[in-house]
């Protein structure tokens, strides 16, 4: 058999097996043989395959196609039981990652099992979420990078003359949906304070989001009670007290971001918006944005336009269309440019809110600031925004996002989708403002969902401290930190004007796209057959490895040279020497040129040279000596101290070295899937091992790999076969170099000798 073929083959078939033993290490798990999966781009195109259900994840398994197609529980958002057909009974499954997959069971009995098995396994309770029980990979410790919120206030130059920091809700007795301290204005009152969380939905009182360094301030809190005709006397001094803060403008803006018809509709119920009469200096706008139902339908019509089976283009425009999903996202990125020029260009205060001041004002602020700050654009920045803007501030992931069964299906939305999608929509306009790219913000949208961390968990801060996710749970951005280089954005330029300045975009029709990569990401053939920001990191990552192993190559060049430049004085003293050793040994070949050695007394000498895989080289081989002879004696070089001779590169450690980078990688748009028959979708990234050249997905890749042939002798990535392989060769080089020093170093040489 081929070598390179047998390696192939036995890649594949370790992969898969430590897969499966580690998948089915738990002894309850469901097994239904020969279902059917329907191939979405060919109706009339069946795979036949195995479903394998435990406590964690579903598993359906193409052995004909060697493909895998791997579920997480709590990323399904629905599993139907539709009406038997002559293949058998279908059951579709939705995930909320945007996977749609109709399975084809033979048997009635099985799909009815598998369906209410599904839904019994779905979570009825936060306790129960999977980020309780999740093991994570060794490198991934259990260690929370804290999140200080004071510290990102400090960076805004917070607290200082104008504002201060309020412990009043320490406990979170005043708003329990709010962080444990937030900052108003220093002239305000503690009563104050009190009077207008009364007066505030859920008790959520404007303060401080974000201070511009031009003086101007983004405040957010929830709808007055106002209904008709009441009023609140403390709430309008506080926001007399936030407008003061600001000295460089006598108004302030009050943007509502519902539609005005929701506002006063609000308040029949006792709710509504700032009567202007009351409140003076003040500048009230409307942006319409719509409710988290509206947002919630036009979701479903988006993902029912993706699920349709060969559409026309009139048919797959017109549903997009009629979806409005891509109004939606307009409408609040104009609400969030609107605030962003008004406290850049206008230099205004704005206060920002909605109904209860946790979805469209926290959609609004982290958009506005992420728009006005450099800083956010960054990867660590931009979890500091979302850990500001979303999770301190409490927006309702778990209410919004689902993750038990028992959450009211009225309450769910995709609210943090939007959010995500306009900041994707942003690096489209920006190519080369943002530090993070598309990958990175599909992670964020499918980890909020998964529960396989704890930042997610709960709908604010005091849930989440309740829980004690941080000594239960791992953080996804540890993860995001043990990886981030998956999550760069090559085209990032740092000191560009666009990531170094206030970012207000004009939108036209044309400016917004349709995300395919997000909605669209298994369906392989609709996607690019090549993602422009992973070929540039994939250029970028073998310009290194070719840099790294090409400085290696100029080193034993140099090396060589410093051989030959010195070589003649250093081989002059090792004839002074042998011929003072050969007395004690037999007479040799009378016809032998005088000015050569014997081949015994050659071979001895070489194998009284110790080596290891230091990376200096002083042998030459395979070449001519200065004096016209073979020679491969090792030569003493004028530079090298005693412990440099005794660190020599053996022949089989060069021959390592040379052999253990990829010169060529394959393209990253030949494979679809990984070699243990995972599948890419363009949420993953492709690594490539820097040995072999090939692309693995990331379960099949070592990270902390130290490669021979690297001059840096940093860390690279290597496939799991390879590494095994690595090992296995370093190994078998030390045993022949120690067997070499210990059996056949001559006892009779002196120190001297042995040195040379």
């Amino acid at each position: 058999m081929n070598r390179q073929l047998f390696i192939e083959v036995l890649r594949q078939i370790s992969s898969t097996f430590d897969l499966f033993k580690s998948f089915l290490s738990h002894e309850d798990y469901l097994k239904v043989e020969n279902v059917l999966v329907i191939d979405r781009a060919n109706n009339r195109q069946y795979v036949s395959g195995t479903i394998y259900l435990t406590a964690t994840h579903l598993l359906f398994d193409d052995p004909e196609n060697k493909r895998q197609t791997w579920i997480l529980l709590p990323l399904i958002s629905s599993a139907d039981k539709l009406p038997t057909t002559q293949q058998g009974c279908p059951l579709r499954v939705r995930t909320k990652h945007f996977l749609s997959i109709e399975f084809i069971i033979p048997k009635e009995r099985d799909c009815t099992d598998l369906h209410a098995t599904l839904n019994q396994l779905k979570c009825d309770s936060i306790e129960k979420l999977y980020c309780f029980n999740y093991v994570a990979p060794t490198y991934l410790e259990k260690v929370w990078d804290p999140f200080l919120l004071a510290t990102e206030y400090m960076r805004m130059g917070v607290p200082n003359r104008e504002w201060r920091t309020e412990t009043c809700n320490s406990s979170f007795e005043m708003c329990d949906t709010y962080p444990s301290l937030f900052y108003v204005p220093t002239s305000t009152t503690k009563a104050m304070l009190i009077a207008s969380s009364k007066f505030r939905s859920r008790g959520r009182l404007p303060v401080l989001t974000y201070l511009h360094p031009n003086g101007a301030s983004i405040t957010r809190c929830s709808q007055p009670l106002s209904g008709f005709s009441q009023r609140c006397v403390e709430d309008e001094q506080l926001l007399q007290c936030i407008l003061k803060t600001n000295s460089q403008s006598s108004t302030m803006y009050i943007i509502d971001t519902r539609p005005r018809i929701n506002a006063v509709a609000n308040r029949a119920a006792g709710k509504g918006y700032e009567n202007e009469d009351h409140y003076s200096n003040i500048q009230f706008k409307f942006c319409p944005i719509e409710n988290i139902h509206v947002m919630r339908g036009s979701l479903q019509k988006l993902l029912e336009t993706c699920e349709m089976k060969n559409p026309s283009m009139n048919q797959y425009l017109n549903s997009l269309d009629n979806s409005s999903w891509l109004q939606h996202i307009k409408a609040v990125l104009d609400a969030a440019i609107f605030i962003a020029r008004a406290v850049e260009v206008e230099k205004k205060n704005v206060l920002v809110h909605c109904s209860d001041g946790w979805d469209r004002t926290a959609q609004c602020c982290s958009l506005s600031e992420l728009l006005l700050c450099p800083s956010y654009r960054s990867i660590h920045g931009f979890r500091m925004l979302i850990e500001k803007e979303w999770l301190s501030f409490g927006h309702k992931f778990g209410d919004r996002c689902g993750h038990t069964r028992v959450t009211d299906i009225k309450e769910q939305s995709p609210i943090f989708l939007q959010f995500i999608e306009i900041v994707w929509q942003l690096t489209q306009i920006y190519p080369s403002a943002f530090e993070f790219n598309e990958r990175f913000l599909i992670s964020l949208h499918d980890h909020c969902h998964s529960c396989q961390y704890g930042n997610f968990i709960g709908n604010c801060e005091k849930d989440r401290l309740d829980l004690r996710v941080k000594e239960r749970t791992y953080s996804y951005w540890n993860y995001v930190l043990q990886n981030v280089n998956d999550f760069k954005n090559p085209a990032f330029r740092p000191q560009s004007a666009y990531a170094s300045e206030v970012l207000i975009p004009t939108l036209n029709t044309q400016t917004l796209k349709f995300w395919l990569n997000m909605y669209h990401r298994f369906d392989s053939s609709l996607l690019p057959k090549e993602n422009i920001s992973n070929t540039l990191t994939n250029l970028v990552d073998h310009t290194a490895a070719l840099n790294d192993h090409a400085r290696l190559l100029e080193k034993r060049i140099r090396e060589l040279r410093s051989v030959l430049d010195n070589g003649l004085s250093s081989y002059e003293n090792i004839q002074n020497h042998v011929s003072q050793s050969t007395k004690i040994l037999p007479d040799h070949d009378s016809s032998s040129n005088g000015n050569e050695l014997p081949s015994s007394t050659i071979e001895t000498k070489q194998s009284s040279a110790p080596t290891s895989s230091c990376d200096v080289e002083s042998e030459i081989r395979d070449d001519q000596s200065l004096s016209g002879q073979p020679s491969s004696i090792p030569v003493t070089l004028q530079h090298q101290s005693s412990t440099e001779i005794n660190e020599i590169p053996c022949n089989e450690r060069i021959a390592f070295e040379l052999n253990s980078v990829a010169l060529d990688w394959r393209s990253y748009r030949t494979p679809f899937q990984c070699m243990c028959a995972l599948p890419m979708d363009s949420a993953q990234r492709k690594h490539v091992c820097w040995r072999c050249g090939e692309n693995f997905c990331s379960r099949c890749i070592e990270h902390g790999v130290r490669l021979p042939g690297l001059y840096s002798n940093s860390a690279a990535p290597v496939c799991k076969t390879c590494t095994r392989s690595i090992k296995s060769s370093l190994s078998m080089i030390e045993c022949s170099k120690n067997l070499s020093t210990v059996t056949m170093k001559p006892s009779s040489l002196t120190d001297d000798e042995n040195q040379i």
